[in-house]
């Protein structure tokens, strides 16, 4: 059927074309039959157009056949007559007649259903081969029996090899396998033949220039009529960005799973603080709600930025929310663009809610007249190494005296800059405002 549909032009055929087939056809088999009119004489006057009907059928199409068959009768029935004298009518010339115009129309009949399921065929195959392009596979095919291996142009592709270089046998591929999947392939392999199974499996393949591409086969086993294996033939299909997508999916998973825990971690020490801070539940209740909102807040423009990096403007903007904002009137905010890593972006904005918290209920935020500086800056220290410096100034607020003791406000200001973020933290109870003062590595 492939070879047919190798050597006859498939695509449909105009009625011209098509009948100017059957001429030909017609034209060059009645020479023949003049040429060998001789050896033959008043025998057989049609024998020659069998071939010439089912030709023109499979070049022409259907509409090519019948016209052959019908000038294929006319000539014969002209050549009977002026070459050997014989009547039309005559019961030999009828009955070779009817034969001819019986057998050509099978002929016909037959050329023109293989001619259609030829071009049906090649439309399925240029979908699958469209089919594999599009999927970026490569197929194969291993002779069980003689051990030739025959891959695909995009096989030879995937593999990053020259066509001359495609391997030839089953052993020359494993040149082309990372070493600890050799293994896992020949054993895939064996089953497959052994047990009549699909075989699948991934594995690595090394081209040429040392890169290393993930893969992923499948393949089956075609037997003969007797159960024996005789052909394996597989498709494999680069699948190198996937892989690359599931290590990242893994670390973020088990980044997540850290960044969880670190998380549960600081709650749980809120909920234990605060508790010991406050003298009612109320108290507690409303005090924790707050700081799991400012942790909130910070978890939320993480996420946004996929976990890498937050904008301290950002962080200061969502922490200040709940204190009437950044309305450049009361709260003023300036500083040049600075990014803090996860850790460093959770444990600053704890500690600007707690100093906006302070503020609201004893500092500058807690009376309508009262202002609020934050300032910010990147500069190198001692060692040239990078860090952030931060202002924090309220002014024209309540006259400020230094507390008695530090609440757990304080220390978790303290602990967040201290010893979460390794930096400096001074803070200064003026009584014209609260000066705080911090430092941290970037």
């Amino acid at each position: 059927m492939f070879a047919f549909a190798h050597f006859t032009p498939l695509q449909p055929v105009s009625r011209r074309n098509a009948v100017l087939v059957a001429l030909v056809a017609v034209g060059a088999a009645m020479g023949v039959r003049y040429a060998l009119d001789p050896l033959l004489g008043s025998e057989f006057p049609c024998v020659i157009l069998y071939p010439a009907v089912l030709v023109a059928a499979m070049l022409g199409g259907g509409l090519a056949g019948a016209t052959a068959l019908v000038l294929g009768a006319a000539a014969a029935l002209f050549f009977l007559m002026q070459v050997h004298d014989l009547a039309p009518s005559s019961p030999a010339t009828l009955t070779e007649l009817a034969l001819y115009l019986l057998g050509g129309g099978l002929s016909v009949a037959a050329a023109t259903y293989l001619r259609g399921t030829a071009a049906r065929l090649a439309v399925a195959q240029e979908k699958l081969v469209a089919a594999l392009e599009a999927s970026g596979a490569g197929t194969w095919r291993w002779n069980i029996r003689t051990d030739a291996v025959d891959w695909d142009p995009a096989l030879v592709r995937l593999f990053g090899l020259a066509p001359a270089e495609a391997p030839r046998r089953r052993g020359d591929f494993r040149r082309h396998v990372h070493p600890e999947d050799q293994e896992l392939i020949s054993r895939s392999m064996t089953e497959a033949v052994e047990t009549g199974n699909t075989a699948d499996y991934e594995f690595r393949a090394i081209h040429p220039d040392g890169t290393v591409r993930w893969m992923y086969a499948r393949s089956r086993v075609m037997r003969d009529s007797k159960g024996q294996p005789t052909l394996m033939i597989g498709a494999c299909l680069d699948i190198t960005e996937r892989k690359r997508a599931q290590e990242r999916q893994a670390l973020l998973v088990q980044e997540l799973n850290h960044r969880v825990k670190n998380t549960l971690s600081v709650v749980q020490s809120l909920a234990l603080h605060t508790r010991r801070g406050s003298g009612d539940p109320e108290t507690y209740h409303r005090t924790f709600e707050a700081r799991l909102l400012a942790l909130s807040a910070t978890h939320n423009i993480l996420t946004r930025e996929l976990w890498e990096s937050a904008s301290l403007e950002d962080i200061l903007d969502a922490e200040m929310i709940p204190f009437g904002g950044l309305d450049q009137n009361r709260v003023r905010a300036s500083g040049e663009p600075v990014r803090l890593k996860p850790q460093q972006a959770l444990c600053f904005g704890l500690a600007l809610h707690e100093l906006a918290t302070n503020a609201a209920k004893y500092g500058a935020l807690s009376v309508p007249h009262g202002r609020l500086d934050i300032s910010w800056r990147a500069e190198p220290d001692e060692a040239g190494r990078t860090r952030l410096a931060v202002d924090w100034v309220e002014r024209d607020g309540p006259p400020v005296e230094p507390p008695r003791r530090l609440g757990f406000g304080s220390r978790l200001i303290e602990r967040s800059i201290r010893d979460e973020l390794d930096g400096l933290l001074e803070m200064r109870f003026a009584p014209e405002g609260l000066r705080c003062f911090m430092s941290l590595p970037l």
